[in-house]
């Protein structure tokens, strides 16, 4: 039992799926290593373990892809009858009336949860250290933030607590914590997955896993319209998991890993594009150095004016929820700047955020006719250090510097609708991950994951795990 945490998620399933294990053993062993691994890494802030024995001893053998493995829930969806922190002490006390729409999905499927997992205040910003929950540590190097807002998933998968874990993204909340702790983060196509109600429809839900496969196949699951969708889901495709196996054939990749120069990135972080671009030489595909045409310091404002107005009315809607009402004293401050600069914003002033936004996704788009992947660094630099994200009363300031000197290239894809991926092609000589960033065009999630088995196939990052053996 002690290596099974290193398998991928399809592989514990094939020996449930053998007999070689049940689901309550498995259900045990995962329950003993968050016991074991969580009050370290605090990546882990709701357990529900009774719950998730009592399932796996239902279980029956069946078809379902993932039925009877442990799964985690971030701690921004709701699971019914349990609390929904949100990492606020705004929301202490709040509990869920019904599951949401992903969770019903996960659930649907067989899949029992262990509980929920990290995430900074409203999963405001690229690290995971809210003051109401404590940080959650990078299992590689403790003293480093594991990313955020999904750095509670990330961590407790890494480091092997879960198989996989369900996570989000509005812009670069799965694909941040995956580089940051060496996993598999995939950002689907806007209209892949059930739309959310706030910040443009920038988010979306999905998954952090080990492998490419569990990847896929977990998209599989919680693909196709919401309930009561107010606009159209992309066109249906084969399913993504079969479809992994084919040749993605000669793509041409453009490269462009500052910005133009724009943006200031650190040598690993270079080395780890640069390392990508020979693996993908090595396989046949086409590079071409070429900068994306937009305008980054424009796009960077006027994304941040749109989060604000969106995160305000985040704050004020889930202050309904428990009836209180948002103070210095139940928020953070970067969380209560951000709510009172919300409530301020004119119409006009995010009106103008929405429409340059995309203006500069149409510049993006075009420029996606003639590549068919954009290869950039997730990070700029390696997972920063905990306690030094800027937490203070300028908001506006605050969230600029994550943008311009923390994560440059996450949040473009969130407003174009593009999917993306962070895949962990490249570890430092110290042992720490550096994951590379691929976008597709629109829609194209099949492509993108034929590419991303490919590389796997050609450079498995498996074996890194076995590193984290000393948890």
């Amino acid at each position: 039992m002690s290596d099974i945490a290193y398998l991928d998620a399809t592989a514990q399933k094939q020996l449930i799926d053998k007999r070689e294990i049940s689901p309550y053993e498995l259900t045990e062993h995962y329950i003993e290593r968050i016991e074991e691994l969580n009050p370290e890494l605090n990546a882990v802030v709701h357990t529900m373990f009774d719950e998730a024995l009592e399932q796996a001893k239902r279980y029956k053998p069946n078809s379902s892809l993932f039925g009877g493995l442990p799964f985690l829930i971030k701690d921004l969806n709701n699971i019914k009858g349990h609390p929904t922190t949100s990492g606020s002490k705004l929301m202490d006390g709040f509990t869920a009336g019904e599951d949401d729409v992903f969770v019903k999905r996960y659930r649907e499927a067989g899949m029992s949860f262990l509980g929920k997992t990290n995430t900074p205040e409203f999963g405001f910003l690229p690290t995971t250290e809210p003051d109401h929950l404590g940080a959650t540590k990078n299992p590689w190097a403790l003293d480093r933030s594991a990313g955020g807002s999904s750095g509670g998933a990330a961590a407790a998968v890494a480091s092997g607590m879960a198989p996989f874990a369900h996570a989000s993204d509005g812009g670069g909340s799965i694909r941040i914590p995956a580089s940051a702790c060496g996993l598999f983060g995939y950002k689907p196509s806007r209209g892949q997955v059930p739309y959310g109600m706030y910040m443009n429809n920038f988010g979306v839900n999905h998954a952090l896993t080990k492998s490419v496969r569990d990847s896929a196949g977990l998209l599989d699951i919680i693909k196709g319209p919401g309930p009561g969708e107010s606009y159209p889901p992309l066109p249906a495709r084969t399913p993504l998991l079969p479809n992994i196996v084919q040749d993605p054939g000669r793509l041409k990749i453009a490269v462009d890993p500052d910005w133009k120069g724009r943006v200031s990135i650190s040598e690993e972080a270079r080395e780890a594009v640069s390392h990508a671009v020979l693996l993908l030489e090595s396989l046949g595909h086409e590079i071409e150095y070429q900068p994306l045409p937009f305008d980054f310091e424009a796009f960077a404002n006027h994304f941040i004016t749109s989060w604000i107005a969106g995160g305000s009315l985040l704050i004020k809607h889930m202050a309904g929820l428990v009836d209180v009402q948002p103070t210095k004293e139940n928020l953070e401050s970067i969380s209560y700047h951000v709510y009172n600069l919300g409530s301020q914003l004119s119409a006009s002033d995010y009106e103008e955020a929405r429409v340059m936004l995309m203006r500069e996704s149409q510049k993006i788009h075009s420029f996606h006719q003639q590549y068919d992947i954009l290869l950039t660094p997730v990070l700029n630099g390696l997972p920063a250090v905990l306690d030094t994200f800027s937490n203070g009363n300028d908001a506006p300031k605050d969230m600029l510097y994550n943008f311009t000197d923390i994560c440059s290239f996450t949040p473009i894809a969130n407003v174009t609708g593009q999917p993306a991926m962070s895949v962990p092609l490249y570890w430092t000589e110290k042992g720490l991950p550096v994951g590379v960033q691929f976008t597709g065009r629109l829609g194209e999630d099949d492509l993108m994951f034929r590419l991303a088995a490919q590389l796997e196939n050609a450079q498995a990052w498996q074996s890194h795990y076995d590193n984290l053996n000393r948890y």
